[in-house]
């Protein structure tokens, strides 16, 4: 395949993947007027990777982590991002990701078509500290976004899933751990001060309020 051949195929996979810039999450940004896009969304993965890979116990190749964050939510340019919150919409959610991520990646030449279709698996199957580690940072971010925004704008959807949102995925180093509990203890305060804990569901309530006991003492 000659030059122009591969790059008019790039160029067809470029206008593509800039869709991703016009696929808006459920998160508000720090300018509440508006709502973050999924391209915002995996550019501030990127960056939290960069600040915490020489804190991390797990060894990982930092490279790949970073191509693992940069093509996850590609499929979100065909199927949209689907919340947390919304159990019905993430019905077969895997598989038409993965579809959707195919066909976005047919333009690109085959030795890159192999690469991120590897990486796409890798990062789905969750079993290499790369993907675990690249899982954890994603899942470290929504609640980091939600914090920024504020709990005044928050509708009820996400104080029900609020409350060490997969802290089991995120807490698999010892860094990690004291990061998001640090996070957990941010968004503790916020609720408490806005007088909003009674919205967390029952069990999340319950801790939060021993918690603010034992701050109190």
């Amino acid at each position: 395949m000659n030059n122009r051949q591969i790059s008019q195929d790039l160029l067809a996979f470029y206008i593509s993947a800039e869709k991703l810039k016009t696929v808006m999450r459920h998160s508000l940004t720090s300018d509440t007027n508006r709502q973050e896009s999924t391209a915002e969304h995996s550019w501030m993965l990127c960056l939290i990777a960069l600040t915490i890979f020489e804190h991390l116990t797990i060894k990982v190749d930092q490279l790949k982590v970073l191509k693992l964050l940069i093509i996850h939510d590609l499929a979100e340019t065909l199927v949209g991002d689907i919340p947390a919150f919304d159990t019905v919409g993430r019905i077969g959610k895997q598989e038409k990701e993965t579809k959707a991520f195919l066909k976005i990646i047919e333009p690109l030449p085959s030795k890159s078509q192999k690469e991120f279709r590897a990486l796409w698996e890798e990062c789905e199957a969750r079993e290499t500290n790369e993907a675990k580690v690249a899982q954890a940072i994603d899942k470290f971010e929504a609640p980091l976004q939600h914090n920024i925004f504020g709990v005044e704008h928050w509708d009820q959807n996400d104080f029900d899933v609020h409350g060490w949102y997969k802290f089991d995925i995120v807490a698999i180093d010892p860094f990690l751990k004291t990061l998001r509990e640090e996070l957990e203890d941010m968004s503790r305060r916020k609720i408490t001060n806005a007088k909003q804990i009674h919205r967390l569901p029952k069990d999340i309530q319950e801790k939060y309020n021993e918690l603010n006991k034992e701050s109190e003492k």
